[in-house]
């Protein structure tokens, strides 16, 4: 079952503030879950709570700590109850061998992190559109 919610695997605080105000202000129906680094992330995934309320999308940073995004993106698409689950690569990185991998291993989309909160408040609900509301 899908629940009203979105994980992000991100390890920069203040990328989770700025997600998290505008979640708050623009996307007031959807809640988001964070967890900072991967091992925490791997835990999770192999949870029943994660099995029981899947989120209706994971936004994947590369550079995590302890096990990072790309290896976290292979063991959700191992999985065949989480294939169905959007997952859009949100990182700083612009390495084209990271972004092709990243499609490679079955990411969704891949979108080079926006550099000024009101970038990021126009890419977040529109991601949230495409990846939502037409994938229902």
């Amino acid at each position: 079952m899908r629940s009203n919610y979105i994980l992000a695997v991100e390890d920069d605080e203040n990328d989770i503030t700025l997600m998290k105000r505008i979640f708050q202000k623009q996307m007031p129906d959807y809640s988001i879950k964070y967890i900072s680094d991967g091992e925490e992330a791997l835990q999770y995934l192999r949870s029943t709570k994660f099995k029981e309320e899947l989120p209706r999308l994971i936004l994947l940073d590369i550079k995590i700590p302890k096990v990072n995004g790309l290896e976290l993106l292979k063991n959700i698409r191992l999985i065949e109850e989480y294939k169905s689950i959007p997952v859009v690569m949100l990182s700083s990185s612009d390495r084209e061998d990271e972004i092709q991998l990243s499609y490679h291993l079955g990411a969704n989309s891949y979108i080079e992190k926006p550099k000024t909160f009101t970038d990021l408040s126009r890419t977040l609900p529109a991601m949230m559109d495409y990846w939502i509301v037409y994938n229902r």
